[in-house]
């Protein structure tokens, strides 16, 4: 039946111009916790029949978490427990910054709840898959992570590899470029795929390409164009308070560039996690079916 839906889903996506309910699941409920120390929400699908993968999304800089409650309920009706940590690396310093070892953290939570009696995903997580999305600042932190370099200041320390459950990931208005040059990350082995909306004024649409154009080491990887989203197009508000602003205004409505980017974020997982149907929705939308995207694979 989930494959039906997104088959028809695919097929009909080239004529839907506002979003559609989640079709994997019947409903997502949230919950609040702290991994190691960071504050932390989940949502996860309620009537999963099956053991599902852990989506973490790793906040842009200064984006509180509350911010992506559309954007992971929408991720989380694809069939995926989404993990959203508020990382506060520095004391008595009020900035918001993901770290690489979130994703280490993250890892290990997951394998702690199916026996954790009160943890209300202790029969639908999956503690051996883990994928893992970024918005912008958060974006370039799973990118170093996958490459299993120690970054500053995505992480503070002398080494870092990340953990071995973590399978694709996806970069939302992220690059890595420094001035006038881009700095290329060598991803190991992780699937990835960035997107970023044409009207970005922050992760500008040429330093987004540059930085896709010197990915090495992903068996796979794609550029997705959002057509008419700016910076915050998977954000559930415009400039979030606290965040640097973009001065790009969208041109396509918020709920519509958050459907999108999470749709393009959950078919991207799930190809990558051997569903032919997702696998087929990217292949079609890259071959011009979907007028709101342009994908490049590679």
């Amino acid at each position: 039946m989930r494959a039906f839906f997104l088959t028809v889903f695919c097929l009909l996506s080239v004529t839907v111009t506002t979003p559609a309910p989640a079709f994997a699941e019947t409903g997502v409920a949230q919950f609040e916790t702290h991994i190691a120390g960071d504050a932390t929400t989940v949502w996860y699908p309620l009537g999963a029949d099956r053991a599902l993968p852990v989506a973490a999304v790793l906040p842009g800089a200064d984006v509180k978490r509350e911010y992506y409650g559309r954007f992971a309920t929408e991720l989380a009706g694809y069939g995926f427990v989404v993990v959203i940590p508020e990382h506060y690396p520095l004391p008595f310093v009020d900035r918001s910054l993901a770290s690489e070892y979130s994703l280490t953290d993250i890892a290990a939570w997951a394998h702690a709840q199916p026996g954790d009696p009160s943890s209300p995903v202790r029969t639908v997580v999956d503690p051996e898959t883990l994928v893992a999305a970024g918005h912008s600042f958060g974006g370039a932190t799973a990118l170093y992570a996958a490459a299993n370099r120690c970054q500053l200041p995505f992480c503070f320390g002398v080494s870092y590899r990340h953990p071995p459950e973590l399978r694709a990931i996806v970069g939302h208005g992220t690059n890595t470029t420094i001035g006038a040059s881009v700095d290329p990350v060598r991803v190991n082995d992780i699937p990835t795929m960035l997107i970023n909306g044409t009207l970005d004024g922050v992760s500008e649409p040429v330093e987004a390409y540059d930085t896709f154009t010197r990915l090495t080491g992903a068996p796979t990887a794609a550029f997705v164009r959002l057509v008419g989203a700016n910076h915050f197009g998977l954000v559930d508000q415009n400039n979030p308070p606290g965040a640097a602003p973009d001065l790009h205004e969208s041109t396509i409505p918020r709920d519509q560039s958050v459907y999108a980017a999470a749709r393009w974020t959950a078919l991207w997982f799930r190809a990558q996690l051997g569903d032919a149907e997702a696998r087929e929705c990217i292949d079609r939308a890259a071959a011009g079916s979907d007028p709101t995207v342009t994908i490049e694979l590679r």
